[in-house]
């Protein structure tokens, strides 16, 4: 087990990532306050995003502004509507932080306070806070349709919002709105008579009372996230019971099976991945994160087995998961399409907080890995650079043309949208930016291991005076491999600093105090002592490009090289690429010549790889075989996949025929 309690007080100093926090503060949150107060529309194809509330905007301040009595009106959106203000609401509480850094937060400040005091007028004197039940349906009707209602996803998601804010400023207007919350919840949930006796159908309280229990101390929330967590799927007729006593109807036209809910079995006797992919995220994080705070092996094992399964047979290239459109749902091991995926960036996000709390429970170098690819390919793709439009589905491979014409692949896009009728992904890729702070490090349970897990240059302060300060040199990472931390221990305590070695870095030096040295790789790391009051490490990683096969068993990806260069996946696009993008090839050893682009897409690493394409001597649909279709020579230009549609619209795709 590891020690979270430390304070840290980190400081990204990182080119690449400062650049994506300033442009959350300052363009991708202002952006999304005013999409929430229906001043930016929704603007998605048809099918992008399913949804039932058929309104050009969000309505979501709306609601709370009459559920607070400021408006007069009507609820509009999705069940989960006030979701989308709580994940903003976090995200701008973690923003405030960036004032330190010389940014002008005095807006965001005020919209932050203004969201709080919405929710704390919306909210009822029981502690119940969701509008959508608070001004559509009776009180008798509250938590009497868990299937669809999300009324605990709902307050879950400000629940670890108001944890947030306290977390950054101290003030507890937040935190005792949340309290009530969980209050109310307790109340009304549990093994006794009069009690409800299951979850809501789509996890996320049980994040959330951790966390709460984290931010107070009272054990009744982290024991009440233990009942959700073992409640869940022991009684598969809790939902059709509910429904058949007269509760709540909400997407009567949508039919998911329990698996798609989690529901179908206790989750921690679940041995795979499956459902919706996000539901199981999020329950399998708190598992993990549970387990930790109660020492519940059966739910570490649980935690273990599901991300083992992930990420050996469920996980794309580019850490994308959910492999399935209908339901947003894991499909089966090794399944994985890469022009049908759904990948939604939401579950990208939900990696994160699995694998964080994973390292919480035992630092493993596998599992740092994951949570970069993560970062740096799955969660990006999801924004656009200037923070404005967004991805909900991150598929590998896209053609406008069968977006459009074939309703199999409606969902894949190949522009981002500027807003969606089920907006959950904006705020989500928001939250986790503007905390990334909180995903560098990990420290051990008896505070004298730090481990350095992920390349962000930072300055931090642990307690008791130990720094550290991690630089980059020449383009900085994801570019370049040349990292040094600068440790300062003038109180001269018994530490060691823990530096990961990638799985992709085939090759790597290492010096500590100039001097170079070999250290054993233990579960991903190398240890270094570091109790003298300076030490220096300097670690130089292996950035040369690589080319990927997928398994065997991954039926879509036979016959092809996916491309990779340190924790980047690259991608081609039409725009740099004569079209169809399914005739050019490459083989193996393809010569690649790569530079460093400054004055395109923010500055980006670009790839030409000598590869070919195909050629036919006939416009024939079909013909009879005379001879092997013959192949030209071709330069293939490739970005990072997390850059592409940033340009022209057109096709994509991450993997390329091999040849010989």
């Amino acid at each position: 087990m590891t020690n979270q309690a430390q304070a840290l007080n980190v400081n990204i100093t990182s080119r690449f990532w400062t650049r994506y926090l300033n442009m959350t503060v300052e363009n991708a949150l202002p952006y999304q306050w005013r999409a929430l107060n229906d001043e930016v529309p929704v603007d998605v194809p048809e099918g992008a995003a399913w949804g039932e509330n058929g309104s050009q905007f969000s309505h979501s301040l709306r609601n709370l502004r009459i559920a607070a009595g400021r408006e007069e009106g009507v609820f509009s959106g999705q069940p989960f509507q006030d979701t989308d203000v709580s994940k903003w609401l976090e995200a701008a509480s973690y923003a405030l932080r960036r004032k330190n850094a010389g940014l002008n937060v005095d807006e965001l400040e005020a919209h932050v306070n203004e969201a709080i005091e919405l929710f704390e007028g919306a909210q009822d004197e029981d502690g119940y806070l969701d509008t959508k039940f608070e001004l559509d349906l009776p009180a008798e009707k509250r938590f009497k349709g868990l299937r669809w209602s999300h009324e605990l996803y709902t307050m879950g998601h400000f629940i670890e919002a108001a944890v947030a804010h306290y977390e950054v400023t101290g003030s507890k207007r937040a935190l005792d709105i949340a309290e009530r919350v969980a209050n109310c919840i307790g109340h009304n949930f549990g093994d006794g008579e009069g009690q409800v006796h299951g979850p809501d159908g789509h996890p996320e309280i049980e994040l959330a009372l951790a966390r709460l229990y984290e931010a107070t101390g009272e054990r009744r929330w982290l024991d009440l996230a233990a009942w959700f967590i073992r409640v869940r799927g022991t009684d598969p007729e809790f939902f059709d019971e509910q429904d058949a006593a007269g509760g709540p109807q909400f997407y009567t036209d949508l039919h998911m099976p329990l698996k798609y809910f989690v529901q179908d079995e206790p989750i921690l006797d679940k041995q795979h991945a499956e459902g919706h992919a996000v539901r199981l995220l999020y329950l399998a994080a708190a598992v993990s994160k549970v387990g930790r705070l109660l020492n519940d092996q059966k739910m570490l094992d649980t935690a273990e087995r599901l991300w083992t399964n992930i990420v050996k047979h469920r996980m794309y290239i580019t850490g994308a998961v959910g492999s399935c459109q209908v339901g947003e749902s894991f499909s089966f091991d090794d399944d994985l399409p890469n022009d049908l995926v759904y990948g939604e960036t939401c579950a990208s996000v939900a990696m994160l907080f699995y694998g964080k709390s994973l390292m919480e429970t035992k630092p493993r170098g596998s599992v740092a890995d994951v949570m970069e690819k993560e970062l740096f390919n799955g969660v990006l793709s999801g924004v656009q650079l200037d923070g404005t439009r967004y991805f909900y589905v991150n598929p590998l491979e896209a053609d406008p043309a069968a977006s459009k014409g074939n309703p199999t692949k409606a969902h894949i896009l190949t522009r981002r949208a500027g807003w969606f009728d089920c907006a959950c992904c904006p705020a989500n890729l928001g939250r986790l930016i503007t905390s990334l702070d909180q995903y560098l490090y990990t420290v051990s349970n008896d505070g004298k291991t730090v481990y350095a897990h992920q390349f962000v240059a930072n300055k931090t302060e642990f307690e008791d005076g130990f720094t550290i300060e991690q630089t980059q040199a020449g383009d900085e990472y994801p570019w370049s491999g040349d990292i040094t931390f600068h440790v300062s221990n003038p109180n001269g305590l018994d530490k060691k600093v823990a530096v990961r070695i990638p799985q992709w870095s085939k090759d790597y030096t290492l010096e500590v105090n100039g001097e170079a040295v070999e250290l054993p790789v233990v579960d991903g790391f190398v240890t270094v002592d570091a109790s003298a009051a300076d030490t220096e490490i300097h670690l130089v990683l292996d950035m040369s490009v690589r080319r990927v096969r997928a398994s065997l068993r991954v039926r879509a990806d036979i016959g092809k090289l996916a491309v990779a260069r340190g924790p980047i996946v690259f991608c081609m696009e039409q725009v740099d690429n004569e079209g169809p993008l399914w005739l050019d090839g490459m083989s193996a050893d393809a010569n690649v010549s790569e530079s460093y682009e400054p004055d395109l897409l923010d500055g980006v690493e670009v790839l030409k790889v000598k590869g070919s394409r195909l050629e036919s001597p006939t416009d024939d649909q079909y013909r009879a075989v005379d001879a092997p279709l013959t192949e030209r020579e071709e330069t293939l230009t490739m970005i990072p996949y997390y850059a592409w549609c940033n340009r022209a619209e057109g096709q994509m795709q991450v993997w390329v025929r091999e040849t010989k």
